[in-house]
């Protein structure tokens, strides 16, 4: 097959994907608000939880100002979804900072697990 067509198949079935997420996502913020109820639970597809690193500083610092308050101590595991940091834990004091405009009570429990499989329980 050509590569030039490889490419384009690829980008473009990247875009339906992303934009099949856009679309569940504002779907489910409806439901839950009809239904009053709790949020249903989330199929982590694209999930990483890993060791942020100073290329991670930014996205530390816009999610601490969402939560208007400081970035955590170092060294942060951070959760990251389909490309997107939106939680993370301090390693250092069991801090934990998120994105209040994402469902992350879950992500937060497996940052924890993982925390506690890297030797840092609290």
């Amino acid at each position: 097959m050509n590569p030039q067509l490889s490419l384009g198949l690829a980008r473009a079935r990247h875009q339906e994907l992303l934009d099949q997420a856009i679309r569940h996502r504002r779907g489910a913020g409806r439901r839950r608000r009809r239904e009053g109820g709790a949020a249903p639970t989330l199929s982590w597809a694209g999930l990483t939880l890993r060791l942020a690193t100073s290329a991670d500083r930014p996205a530390l610092a816009r999610l601490a100002d969402l939560e208007q308050t400081s970035a955590p101590a170092e060294p942060v595991l951070i959760g990251v979804v389909m490309a997107r940091p939106i939680a993370a834990l301090s390693l250092s004091d069991g801090r934990v900072i998120a994105d209040p405009f994402a469902p992350t009570a879950e992500l937060v429990e497996l940052l924890r697990l993982r925390a506690c499989q890297l030797g840092y329980c609290r």
